[in-house]
């Protein structure tokens, strides 16, 4: 049986909003202890996902006044919460990503980074 991303993916997940400067960003991380936050913008009853935020990200960013929009990674890699881990873990390492959210329709339902699965094979074994 394979394990499904929804069966070890972090949730919920908080988000700031693209008009957040570093400083909020990055309070939230550390209140947290989040690696990364997805940027969204409302417009209307939409909720778009414009980039994401790691701790990499912020480790450039010395001014908090700074728009959070100017660090921000663009490109954002999403996943179903049904694909299987093999799916999910092939994607990060072909994009050479650490974080993947998790999408149903349109929502983000939950995020993975590498250290989940590590978390994983912790709790599953190497087949011992």
């Amino acid at each position: 049986m394979s394990v499904l991303v929804k069966d070890f993916m972090k949730a919920p997940v908080s988000t700031c909003v693209l008009q957040s400067d570093v400083g909020k960003v990055r309070d939230l991380m550390r209140q947290k202890g989040f690696s990364a936050v997805p940027i969204v913008e409302i417009k209307g009853e939409q909720i778009l996902i414009r980039g994401i935020v790691t701790n990499t990200d912020l480790m450039g960013a010395f001014d908090d006044t700074v728009p959070i929009e100017q660090v921000m990674t663009h490109g954002v890699y999403v996943i179903d919460p049904e694909s299987t881990a093999q799916e999910a873990a092939k994607m990060m390492l072909n994009h050479k990503i650490h974080h993947l959210l998790v999408i149903e329709e349109t929502r983000i339902i939950g995020m993975l980074s590498s250290l989940d699965f590590v978390r994983l094979i912790a709790s599953q074994g190497f087949g011992d």
